[in-house]
């Protein structure tokens, strides 16, 4: 009997909860969560080179280069942090470290683009003091309520991030009345759709999610 290149993938699972798996899932919901996951990461990612077009050619950035900090504090935490604990999974470690740099990447385009010589030195220092500390931030959190790789922290971490993040965008470009500036809604919507999947299936696993 052949021995096919497939098998030797079946029991592999990029993003897997212990608790998901014990309940010996089909592959169906392993495969919508698995494309909704992927899919969020490359549309971040295409997100950002966008970004950077879209800032450079308007010379201006809708809100604050400021929630970049805060962005990468996610990133830099559930890439470094927190994989020396051994808990991020061997496919989100590089997915976190690409947004990361990513983040970087725009950061000085925003910067050099849309801000005057005089406020960049302010906005640099509260970009660089802002990620250690929200980096401490999201450590404490994730001592007082902990759980299966921080799944909690990072749900409600990244919602309160991501959902007043893009909806302030889009309100920004209602009230200019013009196109410049951006959203950043469809990987906001693939990274929530991968919780609500995995809640409206198992709710018992995901509890959390139907309280939001």
């Amino acid at each position: 009997m052949p021995t096919f290149l497939a098998l030797r993938f079946t029991r592999r699972h990029l993003v897997p909860q212990t608790s998901d798996l014990l309940l010996n899932q089909p592959e169906s919901y392993f495969f919508i969560q698995y494309f909704l996951i992927i899919a969020c990461g490359v549309l971040y990612a295409l997100c950002y080179v966008f970004y950077a077009v879209q800032v450079w050619t308007d010379r201006y950035f809708p809100g604050t280069v400021f929630y970049l900090a805060l962005t990468m504090v996610y990133e830099i935490y559930y890439a470094i942090v927190y994989t020396s604990a051994g808990t991020s999974t061997w496919f989100e470690r590089p997915c976190f470290l690409v947004w990361f740099c990513c983040d970087v990447a725009l950061a000085p385009v925003a910067l050099f683009s849309a801000y005057k010589k005089e406020r960049r030195f302010g906005l640099v220092k509260r970009l660089v003091g802002g990620t250690p500390a929200g980096i401490a931030f999201l450590w404490a959190t994730g001592q007082v309520w902990p759980d299966e790789r921080d799944r909690v922290t990072a749900f409600w971490m990244g919602t309160l991030l991501q959902l007043p993040i893009g909806w302030g965008q889009v309100y920004l470009l209602l009230q200019r009345g013009d196109t410049k500036g951006f959203m950043r809604f469809l990987g906001s919507i693939t990274a929530l759709g991968v919780f609500a999947w995995r809640s409206l299936n198992v709710a018992q696993n995901w509890a959390y999610v139907g309280s939001l």
